[in-house]
């Protein structure tokens, strides 16, 4: 057997699609959960006090006993450009667009500045559990540049 690695936290996770089986059907809750991987797969997933006794002895568990392991979440449109402009006054779509957005935008001519804020964009995604995302850039070269490098160095298939 590979060798095993186990997180211990409460879990959540979807098992079927709320409409088909309703929502208390459509996902399992494990209050003191456990999440295990073998070879970057989930190896097994239940109640702590079930699978710790199944697992060898030399199997790491880490122990986050305030936290909740959730499967990754999905954003399907962000613009990395705009990271520095969110919160920023609501207006009609043109005044803002014209006001805050392309104003920002135009920044993203510049590698270095590209380069951070794509930095700090990717950073902030995986903080927040983000793991898919669909991600516009601007029409600058150099911003979807900035932006391939360092995401290439996180991207798993």
């Amino acid at each position: 057997m590979s060798h095993l690695k186990a997180w211990r936290s409460a879990i959540i996770h979807c098992i079927a699609d709320p409409k088909d089986v309703g929502i208390d059907a459509a996902y399992e809750y494990f209050e003191d959960g456990l999440l295990v991987i073998q070879d970057d797969k989930i190896y097994a997933l239940g109640n702590a006090v079930d699978l710790l006794p199944t697992l060898p002895d030399n199997t790491l568990v880490e122990h986050h006993p305030d936290a909740l392991i959730t499967p990754g979440f999905i954003d399907t449109h962000i613009h990395y450009p705009q990271t520095d402009m969110i919160g920023s006054y609501g207006e009609q779509l043109l005044t803002w667009l014209n006001t805050y957005t392309f104003p920002e935008e135009s920044k993203f001519s510049d590698k270095t500045h590209a380069r951070n804020v794509a930095d700090r964009f990717l950073k902030e995604l995986l903080r927040n559990g983000t793991t898919t995302a669909l991600v516009f850039g601007t029409v600058h070269k150099v911003s979807v540049e900035a932006f391939l490098k360092p995401a290439k160095s996180i991207i798993c298939v």
